[in-house]
């Protein structure tokens, strides 16, 4: 099995110049080119577009889960696909060229050279957070102009301030709602409750008591008591960044409490800025490792975790962060592992 194996590696090793070679075993040896994506080449070599997130998922050598490069190697043997690490490759000096970077549909397009930053699209803001004590709010929403309970963009409506006087109209705030309690996955215990930003208002005019304002937005109905907190833009575009330290925790929540979570979904995790966490770092998402049927009695075996999806920190808080999930090869859970990428 030895030669088989080192005939595997070697193959995976030689640099094509069409990108593309069969070996005497069956196994396939081919480079990545500009334009290659991962739903394409999955489609070309194992004839299943849908086998992608797969072959992203069994290869956590990959250091950035949406980047492939062109000039990345990959051989094709026995059905499968292995991607050679990037990392063997900037040591021998192979890699060149445009980074390739996967989309919302996993088409790929270019991106700038490699000592440009890396940014990703955030699709919108309204990430909400987890709460670890009371709100801290600047005001809440009193009453509108008629009896309805509920009320939607473009209502007027009243609002009581801590510092009235220190708003003007056409001021914008944001509206919050405080929800459930959050019971830590690993440990049981509570551990804060799921915040979401609902809507947003700006005022109008400045009365004796209150404040008049309209609902600029609203992501769900407005309710009387919902509170106000500081107006922050959403930021469209994130950079990339590595995290100054490996730190590990836990998928605690989502937003809007979902239960599978997939690509472009909100989550919460269990890290923040006390852990050293950053607003662009990326995170790998794993869990344990069920075994096979085959031995499903060796319950004490210790099997590696599986990569079954990323995500990239978009806001933090001292104790938790917010993320949005890039990529997913399986349904993601909250209880799953979350560790920084520092490389």
């Amino acid at each position: 099995m030895l030669w088989k194996k080192f005939l595997l590696v070697f193959m995976a090793t030689l640099w094509l110049t069409p990108g593309l070679a069969l070996a005497g075993d069956g196994s396939t040896a081919y480079v990545v080119k500009k334009g290659d994506t991962l739903w394409g080449i999955s489609d070309r070599f194992i004839k299943d577009p849908n086998y992608w997130p797969s072959l992203w998922s069994n290869n956590p050598d990959i250091t950035n889960p949406h980047l492939i490069y062109p000039g990345q190697k990959l051989y094709i043997y026995d059905g499968k696909i292995h991607l050679v690490p990037k990392q063997s490759m900037d040591a021998a000096g192979d890699i060149s060229g445009d980074e390739v970077q996967a989309s919302r549909d996993g088409e790929l397009a270019v991106q700038p050279e490699p000592q440009d930053a890396v940014t990703i699209t955030t699709y919108g803001g309204s990430e909400g957070f987890i709460g670890m004590e009371d709100i801290t709010a600047v005001g809440k929403i009193v009453d509108t102009v008629d009896n309805r309970l509920m009320m939607a963009d473009g209502d007027t409506i009243f609002v009581e301030l801590d510092d009235l006087r220190s708003y003007m109209p056409g001021d914008a705030l944001a509206i919050y709602r405080k929800g459930e309690e959050i019971i830590h996955p690993a440990t049981q215990k509570p551990f804060g409750f799921r915040v979401s930003q609902v809507g947003t208002i700006v005022i109008t005019r400045i009365n004796e008591q209150v404040a008049t304002a309209t609902i600029t937005n609203s992501a769900e109905e407005i309710q009387r008591t919902d509170l106000l907190l500081p107006f922050s833009p959403p930021v469209r575009e994130i950079e990339l960044k590595q995290a100054s330290a490996e730190q590990r925790g836990f998928l605690i929540d989502a937003r809007g409490g979902k239960i599978g979570l997939g690509q472009n979904d909100i989550i919460y995790l269990d890290l923040g800025t006390e852990a050293g966490v950053e607003v662009g770092n990326v995170v790998n998402i794993t869990r344990k490792r069920q075994p096979s049927e085959v031995i499903s009695d060796r319950t004490d075996l210790e099997l590696p975790e599986v990569l079954v999806g990323a995500a990239v920190i978009v806001t933090t808080r001292p104790q938790t962060s917010a993320a949005l999930v890039i990529k997913s090869a399986d349904a993601l859970f909250r209880g799953d592992w979350v560790t920084t990428r520092t490389e």
